[in-house]
């Protein structure tokens, strides 16, 4: 699966926005993520990432590849839900992996016909929007991008794009 996404700093009042542009609200969440870095690979390096991804309700491993062009964060993305992510945790110590960093968001997660939008107040970084949509490896990647930045423009959101994960922000910092 390839994901699509486009991320932007914003403000808490762009969800008012998204409510006149059609989006439905569909759940709010706390996420932790927890990093990891290979033993035989630097992810910093590659721009890859393993992480895990714990909600109140569920865990996910997520192995995320690199970027595949300069104005999005488009990606292979393969995720798989963990019934137990502190063991998890402890196969990928004996594994060699190391954990590197932890990314704490409150999410709120809406959708727009077959995108999903959330607004994310990260810790450390303030609110961010990302908009995104998976797809099958084959398919072109570019119409669904062009779609997302016409939903920016209906947000009136023009510029202030980010290419960075929060990770990768939250390094800088």
């Amino acid at each position: 699966m390839i994901e699509v996404e486009v991320k932007a700093k914003t403000h808490p009042e762009i969800k008012k926005k998204l409510e006149l542009i059609g989006a439905q609200k569909i759940r709010k969440e706390k996420q932790e993520d927890i990093y990891f870095n290979a033993p035989h690979k630097n992810f910093k390096t590659t721009d890859e990432a393993l992480r895990i991804r714990k909600t109140p309700s569920k865990a996910f491993l997520t192995y995320k590849g690199p970027k595949i062009d300069e104005k999005s964060k488009t990606r292979q993305e393969i995720e798989t839900e963990i019934p137990d992510p502190k063991n998890m945790t402890r196969i990928l110590k004996c594994l060699g992996f190391k954990k590197t960093h932890k990314v704490i968001k409150k999410r709120e997660i809406y959708q727009l016909d077959d995108f999903t939008l959330t607004i994310d107040d990260v810790k450390g970084l303030g609110t961010y929007i990302e908009i995104e949509k998976d797809i099958k490896e084959d398919e072109d990647y570019e119409e669904t991008l062009n779609t997302i930045f016409k939903i920016y423009k209906k947000l009136g959101i023009k510029k202030g794009f980010q290419r960075k994960s929060y990770l990768e922000l939250l390094s800088e910092s």
